[in-house]
């Protein structure tokens, strides 16, 4: 069954509303912990910056949970990026923005509207 969030403009049915976060260099998320964490310890808790009901998804999950001494540069880098995705669309823009000013985040960018142009009859 796929899911519509009418308040999703410009985003597929089916699609939940999300932010594309990319993580430094050094820098992990643990699940465990819910938080993001670098190389030497230091932890972004995410529990009071994201909306009740959000979930962090890895775009790579095989490389995230990896240990990162055995991935390579470009895996490393793979394994940075994840996906924010909300409960509503309303919450996205306070939610981008605290990420941004979080320890450890380098990007957090909304994804790609999209849509067609109007075909002629």
């Amino acid at each position: 069954m796929t899911m519509s969030f009418p308040d999703s403009p410009g985003l597929p049915p089916g699609v939940s509303p999300h932010l594309d976060v990319r993580l430094k260099s050094g820098w992990r998320f643990d699940r465990k912990r819910r938080a993001f964490v670098s190389a030497a310890g230091e932890a972004t808790s995410l529990r009071k910056l994201l909306p009740t009901g959000a979930k962090v998804v890895p775009m790579a999950p095989s490389l995230a949970d990896a240990d990162p001494a055995d991935l390579s540069d470009d895996e490393k880098t793979l394994a940075s990026y994840f996906q924010v995705v909300l409960p509503s669309a309303d919450e996205a823009a306070d939610t981008a923005k605290a990420l941004r000013d979080a320890e450890g985040v380098e990007n957090v960018t909304d994804p790609p509207r999209i849509s067609l142009p109007n075909a002629p009859r």
